[in-house]
């Protein structure tokens, strides 16, 4: 990444209302602090934040991969989505931020997964588990190589459905106050 953080982000593409990042994310600033997967107190009603101009610096560097993924159209705001696309150095994570059998199954996302499969990206997810709980992380890429080679929509769909199941029903740490 360039020393301008904003630099590899898709000119004119902006959160608008979506403040799936200020749920999803942990801010652990020495000046804020923000458990995972709990609203930001400071997210206003019509999306924003509060204190936008003195937000912590997590906050002002991290931008979800819809925001510098130009092959991603805008119906790929997490917000319209219902997935936060992260990316990292180990590849991408499809987030759910609603129903994940509805959401990380539809052709869509499917084609994007499949495609990450088959280019050999890593893709994985994070799937909720049980309210108050972390959420637990699935590599996608082994489990879904057969599916995902049928090229059959139907079987890969199963196959995601079959792993949103494992993830979900895993017992994981709690989520601090």
């Amino acid at each position: 990444m360039s020393e301008n953080n904003e630099s590899h982000l898709v000119p004119n593409r902006e959160c608008g209302q979506c403040t799936a990042c200020c749920v999803v994310l942990l801010i652990d600033d020495k000046n804020f602090k923000k458990p995972a997967d709990q609203r930001c107190v400071n997210i206003m009603k019509t999306g924003g934040c509060k204190i936008y101009n003195k937000r912590p610096s997590v906050c002002q560097e991290w931008h979800c991969a819809w925001r510098f993924m130009a092959q991603l159209d805008e119906n790929w705001r997490p917000d319209r989505s219902g997935i936060l696309l992260r990316s990292d150095e180990n590849g991408i994570i499809f987030q759910p931020i609603q129903d994940p059998k509805k959401v990380l199954t539809n052709e869509r996302t499917i084609e994007l997964i499949g495609g990450g499969v088959a280019q050999g990206i890593p893709m994985s997810m994070s799937i909720p588990t049980k309210k108050g709980f972390r959420s637990y992380s699935v590599s996608l890429n082994e489990p879904l190589e057969i599916a995902v080679q049928s090229r059959n929509l139907f079987t890969i769909q199963e196959k995601m459905v079959e792993l949103i199941e494992f993830a979900s029903a895993q017992n994981t740490s709690s989520i601090a106050d």
